[in-house]
């Protein structure tokens, strides 16, 4: 009876074991042939930053007069602009790197009303009143530290009487093109050693690449709150910088 019951322990013993040898096996089968047939590739995204500072500087000054008579203030315009103008060269801009817009002219009126003895109002006619000409000034200039100064400095001319009113200035850089294709360089180089790194650990090699797409370029203010955007993004208010961008890369799994 006992001798019989070792029997039917070892038997279980040996049947319990053969299944679980041939579930292991077809597991890893199904592994093996899921790793080759449906994941034979791996994708990842290399990114890149690339803090400059901007080489370029657009400022906008605006400076008006008023008058009821159109020639008089006509007049006083121009000598607001060779005013500025002058300022402008005394503190080292360049002459060619001034622009005066043309002048907009404004007509203003004033309503006058008419009232009863009751104090309704019975009629009311629109008047004259005077002329507002107003006029922009723009410079580009690649020395940005004089313009930014200067941008601080011009509305010290209305101690001549020349009412004018400073914009903030705008940053650029004229080297974007090339810096683009450092950082897509970059980023490529940042993917493929994301996809080396990880396929390594897991005792894998990277093959060739089957795929790649760049992501649109941000361009923040550097340290600033600026956010990114689907179309991308390009700061001009901060005269330093940071640029961003991804690379998405699909290679295959030898």
């Amino acid at each position: 009876m006992e001798k019989n019951k070792f029997y039917w322990i070892l038997s279980g013993t040996i049947l319990v074991s053969v299944l679980l040898i041939s579930f292991t096996n077809i597991l890893k089968s199904s592994a093996s042939y899921f790793l080759k047939s449906n994941k034979n590739d791996i994708t990842v995204t290399g990114s890149a930053s690339v803090d400059f500072t901007s080489n370029l500087i657009v400022w906008r000054g605006n400076f008006s007069k008023k008058n009821k008579d159109l020639k008089i203030v006509f007049a006083d315009i121009k000598k607001d602009k060779s005013l500025i103008k002058e300022f402008l060269l005394s503190k080292g801009v360049n002459e060619n790197e001034l622009v005066f817009k043309s002048i907009e002219i404004d007509k203003k009126y004033k309503t006058k009303n008419r009232f009863n003895n009751d104090g309704d109002k019975v009629t009311s006619e629109r008047i004259f009143n005077e002329y507002i000409l107003e006029q922009t000034i723009e410079i580009t200039s690649e020395n940005v530290d004089l313009i930014e100064s200067i941008s601080n400095d011009i509305t010290d001319l209305i101690e001549n009487d020349v009412f004018i009113s400073s914009e903030a200035p705008s940053y650029y850089y004229t080297n974007l093109g090339e810096l683009k294709i450092e950082m897509i360089k970059l980023a490529s180089e940042n993917g493929l050693l994301r996809a080396q790194t990880a396929l390594n650990g897991g005792g894998a090699e990277l093959g060739d690449l089957l795929e790649t797409s760049i992501g649109v370029f941000q361009i923040l203010g550097k340290n600033s709150d600026d956010n990114f955007s689907w179309g991308g993004t390009l700061n001009t208010s901060k005269k330093h910088k940071t640029a961003f961008v991804n690379v998405k890369q699909r290679f295959e799994i030898n």
